[in-house]
């Protein structure tokens, strides 16, 4: 179980309590398109619906980023996603959440899965 990170006895900013977490920025050409319809028109679901249900298929997300048409960032529990990841490193993570990405929303040439570090989001 992960400790508390604190600052001047304050927890601090980016902690994340029992998890491992590894950020990925995922990206590529309407992989983030949201759902359309709704009212009195059936809803077609988005890609971003798409990857996120894919992803959850290799590891438990414990962040979701905004998303964009374009892409979106996503945090996963790193113990969980290593179950899936044979190589456990985070470039083999990294290539395994691109293809069941690829292989859900049909946005084959695009997709890019990039790890971030905490360092990225300052």
């Amino acid at each position: 179980m992960a400790g508390i990170s604190r600052v001047n006895g304050n927890a601090a900013a980016g902690a994340f309590y029992g998890y491992t977490p590894v950020f990925l920025l995922i990206t590529g050409t309407d992989v983030g398109s949201a759902s359309t319809g709704g009212g009195t028109s059936a809803i077609t679901e988005g890609n971003f619906e798409k990857a996120i249900r894919a992803i959850q298929t290799r590891a438990s997300i414990v962040f979701v980023g905004p998303r964009g048409a374009n892409g979106f960032v996503v945090g996963l529990d790193q113990p969980s996603a290593n179950a899936y990841n044979s190589a456990n490193t985070d470039t083999d993570l990294a290539v395994a959440i691109d293809a069941v990405v690829t292989a859900a929303t049909g946005v084959a040439t695009t997709v890019a899965v990039k790890t971030l570090a905490l360092a990225d989001f300052a």
